[in-house]
């Protein structure tokens, strides 16, 4: 980052210098990455019953919108160099951006194994796509230098570098709000979560069903269930089913159900709706 930084402010190139802010963020994301996972190794406590699951999300958010302020400042300046280019040293800016892209590929490609399964590493692996998309950028818009002389196309790869790194930022913060928003889980449908439930034997409704993340990859659900007068005896092993069914078809471990005797008056309350 320091070098590409450098190397930007000599060679008067708008697009290194935000190639190099974004290489900077990422070794920041890194650092909160490594701090996160360890934070969430730690055993759960009375009073943080669910550990520090959840320290992974808001390092996600805290990355996610760090680029989007990045983002926005790269595309001010780009606007600003827009009507006035400076001269850039093509040969420079083109050296430093060809170094800057080994180390991004070789980055981008020991993240893209563990991006699915965890949002934090998800953000610095995106962090580490847009570098990789930014010194393509800076890449071609050097040579475009070299060979025409045309300056405005460096702040114009600026301005692209700054769009890139605010739609990977964007999903970023819409996935970690969600998740401390409690929504249901974008890959999955309450209504058919709620059949599932429904199909097992000895379950004659569903109401108050709700569904959330922890954390990356893992889901908890709370319910209440209503059997009918002769199954109520046998609500453990209706709710054991139903655990089972839950884990094998939407990979939720964590099932809270409150099991309810059928009766007329649950009936009329919950027939119109099962959510």
């Amino acid at each position: 980052a320091i070098v590409e930084f450098t190397g930007g402010f000599l060679g008067q190139s708008l697009a290194l210098v935000s190639d190099s802010g974004h290489v900077l963020t990422d070794v920041l994301a890194v650092g909160v990455g490594i701090l996160t996972l360890r934070l969430g190794r730690k055993p759960h406590t009375a009073r943080r019953t669910f550990g520090y699951h959840r320290a992974e999300i808001f390092a996600a958010l805290i990355n996610g919108s760090v680029l989007i302020g990045a983002a926005f400042l790269i595309i001010f300046e780009a606007y600003l160099r827009l009507r006035q280019p400076p001269t850039v040293q093509g040969p420079l800016v083109l050296a430093i951006a060809s170094i800057g892209l080994l180390g991004n590929l070789t980055s981008a490609g020991l993240l893209s194994r563990s991006r699915r399964t965890n949002l934090n590493v998800k953000g610095v692996f995106l962090h580490t796509v847009g570098d990789v998309l930014s010194s393509l950028a800076v890449i071609v818009s050097s040579l475009i230098v070299i060979f025409s002389g045309y300056l405005v196309i460096d702040p114009l790869a600026a301005a692209v570098i700054g769009v890139l790194i605010m739609r990977s930022a964007y999903t970023l913060v819409r996935d970690s709000t969600n998740i401390l928003l409690e929504a249901t889980p974008r890959q999955m449908q309450l209504e058919t979560i709620a059949k599932t439930i429904g199909s097992v034997d000895g379950v004659k409704g569903v109401h108050d069903l709700h569904v959330w993340t922890i954390t990356s990859g893992l889901y908890a659900l709370s319910g209440h269930i209503t059997v009918d007068t002769d199954s109520i005896s046998q609500g453990s092993t209706i709710v054991e089913h139903i655990e089972a069914k839950l884990k094998e078809s939407f990979g939720i471990e964590h099932v809270t159900l409150q099991v309810e005797k059928e009766t007329l008056e649950n009936i009329q309350e919950h027939e119109s709706s099962t959510i």
